[in-house]
């Protein structure tokens, strides 16, 4: 492979990248949410969205 065509796979994946994190961020977004709590963070059982304690 040619750098060029390396480079152009690697972009196509960032775009793809980030398309797919923008697709979970409006999943987390709109989820009912059903948070199981640990000491440092809780996360979500239905959509895996973690909110992390900060003390």
């Amino acid at each position: 492979m040619k750098i060029q065509e390396i480079e152009e796979e690697i972009n196509q994946m960032k775009i793809h990248l980030s398309f797919l994190e923008n697709r979970l961020k409006e999943n987390q977004k709109n989820c009912d949410h059903h948070f199981l709590m640990n000491l440092s963070h809780e996360k979500c059982l239905k959509c895996n969205k973690v909110n992390v304690f900060h003390y």
